[in-house]
């Protein structure tokens, strides 16, 4: 094995160079450049973990604010703040839960919906424009490697909870 390769355990005794993870962290780093471009200039302003805190509402449809506060890996009162200013901002509904009226849900609004809908429309053709300067062939392995990649970072944890805490909320 040389320097420049390392052992794959998922991969049963295939080498995987280390230019393959640089090349990934280089294309997920440009990607998320341009991302967050797209975020840009949205008619509502929103912050990067308010734009988080949207796009965790809209997977989850309804959640309570100790599950928002563990999908977005901050605290619950940080958590309970971000959700004030998104109410503020019409972007956020609280409701008692229909199960328990004790309990209160976090959902998105018809504004906080739209505002998403945008942002993925956005971020869509933000895609699409990088994918059509590409080969079928090209978009085909891609599309078979991400499918992979992504397999790959559900099976693994992608950062420590404590690392990523530190820069968010």
């Amino acid at each position: 094995m040389t320097g420049r390769q390392a052992q794959d355990p998922a991969d049963d005794g295939a080498k995987a160079p280390a230019d393959v993870s640089e090349a990934v962290e280089r294309a997920l780093s440009t990607a998320a450049t341009a991302w967050n471009r797209a975020d840009q200039g949205l008619e509502e302003h929103v912050s990067p973990i308010q734009l988080r805190a949207v796009e965790a509402l809209a997977r989850h449809g309804e959640v309570n604010l100790r599950g928002l506060a563990a999908d977005l890996d901050v605290i619950p009162s940080s958590a309970s703040r971000l959700c004030d200013r998104l109410e503020a901002a019409g972007l956020l509904v609280r409701e008692n839960a229909r199960s328990d009226r004790r309990e209160i849900v976090l959902r998105l609004s018809a504004r906080g919906e739209e505002l998403f809908a945008m942002l993925t429309l956005r971020r869509r053709a933000v895609v699409a424009r990088a994918l059509a300067q590409m080969s079928p062939g090209s978009r085909a392995r891609l599309l078979d490697g991400l499918i992979e990649f992504g397999r790959a970072l559900e099976r693994g944890e992608i950062a420590a909870p404590s690392e990523r805490r530190r820069w968010m909320a």
